[in-house]
């Protein structure tokens, strides 16, 4: 029996990782699917980031491996894995608007140290639109679109500014406790009959039209079925700005959850013939207005 080549056992380790990439994608999706990791809490959100950083660490140690393979196979797989790593990309973005625009209408404290995770989150940005540069077009990656990643890395910025860092650690203790003390012996100067305010709701999308020629809302039938194209969720996040409304708010006039409609407008799932007719319409009503 022959002896297995290292080549061999790189190519069964790359399978065998790639099988559990392929899980682990799967199992993300579903939960955003869900709506089990969109929330207002640092904590739920830190999981989340934690869980799909070490998705990538796995679709990484494919990616080693590939130059084992032969040609043909290696760009197949190399296809394969830019487009998986895309989905969850599309899924990291998202959530992270989502919980931003969320956080920042409860005017929630921050963490200490959550500062550095936000600037962390705030370079990833950069790291996401370097990796379409290089590969969107090659494997033909449903775009983001600029404006959406400027979006929440406003959004980002807004809330870098309010969360407290690892020096903020070293501020002296009696201080701290004099400052506890005097939120506790606060009172409200809004007497007990006047009704509350709610904070104003945020719009996710409030940056101007970026330049050059719109985004085009168009599908493609695969089997009977109806999928996005690369633009459309470009398309359809310009509509919403020029109607006002937040990606939640034409989510819930469409009957479906957000995550649900990201991941029909990103080309992932299919779109139902109902939907996608609502779907043009407001696109064109908003190209008109």
């Amino acid at each position: 029996m022959p002896l297995t080549t290292e080549s061999e056992k790189a190519r069964r380790e790359a399978l065998d990782l790639l099988a559990r990439v392929e899980k682990d994608g799967i199992a993300i999706l579903r939960r955003y699917e869900a709506g089990r990791d969109v929330s207002a809490r640092y904590q739920d959100f830190r999981r989340l980031i934690e869980k799909v950083d070490h998705f990538y660490v796995f679709i990484d140690l494919v990616e080693e491996r590939l130059p084992n393979f032969e040609a043909e196979k290696r760009e197949a797989l190399a296809r394969h894995l830019a487009e998986i790593r895309w989905r969850i990309v599309i899924v990291e973005v998202d959530t992270t608007q989502v919980f931003l625009v969320r956080i920042g209408e409860g005017r929630r404290p921050w963490p200490l140290g959550s500062r550095q995770f936000l600037e962390r989150r705030l370079a990833r940005l950069g790291e996401i639109a370097q990796f379409y540069d290089q590969f969107g077009e090659v494997y033909d990656l449903p775009a983001l679109g600029g404006a959406m990643l400027t979006a929440v890395g406003d959004l980002l910025k807004a809330q870098i500014a309010r969360a407290p860092g690892l020096d903020d650690f070293t501020l002296h203790a009696a201080f701290a406790q004099a400052a506890s003390a005097a939120l506790r012996s606060a009172t409200p100067s809004v007497p007990p009959s006047a009704p509350r305010r709610r904070p104003g709701r945020r719009q996710s999308a409030a940056l101007p039209r970026p330049a050059g020629p719109p985004a085009q809302f168009r599908t493609r039938e695969q089997a009977g079925r109806f999928y996005a194209e690369r633009d459309a969720i470009v398309a359809v996040a310009d509509a919403c700005r020029s109607a006002q409304l937040s990606m939640d708010d034409l989510a819930r006039k469409l009957g479906v959850s957000r995550p649900a409609l990201v991941l029909m407008l990103s080309g992932n799932d299919p779109i139902a013939s109902g939907t996608l007719e609502e779907l043009r319409s407001f696109v064109a009503r908003a190209s008109a207005a």
